[in-house]
């Protein structure tokens, strides 16, 4: 009983991590150790490069309040809602322990955000980094290049040259993290889950959060437990799927449940799409070892399962409709985030080809916070109603 209990303590204590009481806490005490943090906006950063510098490489949440007032100084209501939060989170001193800012040029918005965060001068170094929207060859080329950029600009971050074996020690920490968490998503692949979506999102933001080595060393140990435990089975049917992107707030998941579903499998930026691509080295097709380092975590990057910026949208469907069939779901759930433009783009077409699978989709454009509970709940509802009857 003693062991189910602290394995449990300790399974709560990694899913509420990224609640925004909790989720400056390794930031700070990395910073107490006297080292760097670096605040990473975009799922194509290289957090490798980051990690081998000695800098806790941690992922930007914005602020869970309702309001923005001080963002909306700066940036219209109407645009990115993750970007106005963050910037909140930012002009109201919550992110001034930051050393570095990271961002991409993932759409416009995230760059309008980089520019006004370089412009006020609350974090020492600010960078960013051009991202492909094709996964050409030529396109991981480029992304190399930009890698190959960043390692020097790291570099003086860190006030230390990034070696080759830096480099391959953080793959490897790294990777020891992608094949844990894609065992607990193995572990949600059970008729009966060993956890809900709701907690599946928890432990995946707290590997954003967190130095990579307590994460893994966590996440072992937490396993035994972990592979015997099961959701109450009234609570594992019917299964469903969420696509959504910058979702970083478990709640949303916890209101999709609370209408009587469990979220057995996402589509996530900040879930299976952070995870699930390995770095794959092959000395043979570079001249020199860095030269394959770099080239190798640009492959990796540029082509984990895609983010609706990417042009290869039939490649996208591909990927859920994989999803759905290798973990026995009943429906896909897209929560598009307010003013989210590519996924607002990409719309009919996911749609249309989900539908042409035979695949049950709904959609419902969310806030960044939680919002609209009984609305939500009201719709989740009805879907699963009509997943139900079809059944």
């Amino acid at each position: 009983m003693h062991t189910t209990i602290s394995s449990e303590k300790g399974l709560k204590e990694l899913t509420t991590l990224g609640l925004e009481a909790n989720r400056n806490k390794y930031a700070l005490q990395w910073k107490k150790d006297g080292k760097k943090v670096a605040g990473l906006l975009c799922s194509y950063i290289p957090e490798e490069i980051v990690h081998a510098a000695g800098v806790l490489p941690w992922h930007v949440f914005g602020t869970w309040q309702a309001g923005t007032p001080h963002a909306n100084e700066w940036r219209p209501a109407d645009t990115c809602l993750y970007c106005n939060h963050v910037l909140e989170a930012l002009l109201t001193d919550r992110l001034d322990f930051l050393d570095a800012v990271v961002g991409t040029d993932w759409d416009q918005e995230l760059v309008r955000l980089w520019d006004v965060w370089r412009y006020v001068e609350k974090t020492p170094t600010t960078l960013i980094i051009d991202v492909p929207i094709i996964n050409t060859d030529t396109a991981v080329k480029f992304l190399a290049q930009q890698f190959h950029k960043f390692i020097g600009e790291m570099e003086k971050l860190a006030g230390r040259p990034i070696t080759d074996d830096d480099l391959m020690r953080s793959i490897a920490v790294l990777e020891r993290t992608r094949h844990l968490v894609k065992r607990l998503y193995e572990l949600r692949n059970a008729e009966t889950p060993a956890f809900t979506g709701t907690e599946m999102l928890g432990l995946t933001t707290a590997a954003m959060l967190m130095s990579k080595e307590e994460f893994n060393d966590r996440i072992e140990a937490l396993l035994p437990y972990l592979e015997k435990r099961k959701i109450p089975a009234e609570k594992s049917r019917p299964r469903l799927l969420v696509s959504s992107d910058r979702l970083d707030n478990p709640g949303h998941l916890a209101v999709i449940e609370e209408a009587g579903c469990v979220v057995a499998m996402d589509d996530l930026d900040t879930g299976s799409r952070h995870y699930w691509r390995h770095v794959e080295l092959s000395s043979a097709s570079s001249p020199t070892l860095r030269q394959e380092i770099v080239s190798a975590l640009a492959r990796r990057y540029l082509m984990q399962p895609a983010s609706p910026r990417m042009m290869n949208w039939q490649d996208q469907v591909d990927q859920v409709v994989n999803w759905v069939r290798d973990y026995n779901i009943q429906g896909v759930i897209e929560l598009p985030q307010g003013f989210s433009r590519y996924r607002e783009f990409r719309a009919n077409f996911f749609r249309n080809k989900l539908e042409e699978a035979g695949i049950p989709i709904m959609s419902y454009r969310r806030e960044y916070i939680v919002s609209n509970v009984g609305q939500v709940k009201t719709r989740v509802g009805a879907f699963i109603e009509m997943i139900e009857s079809k059944a």
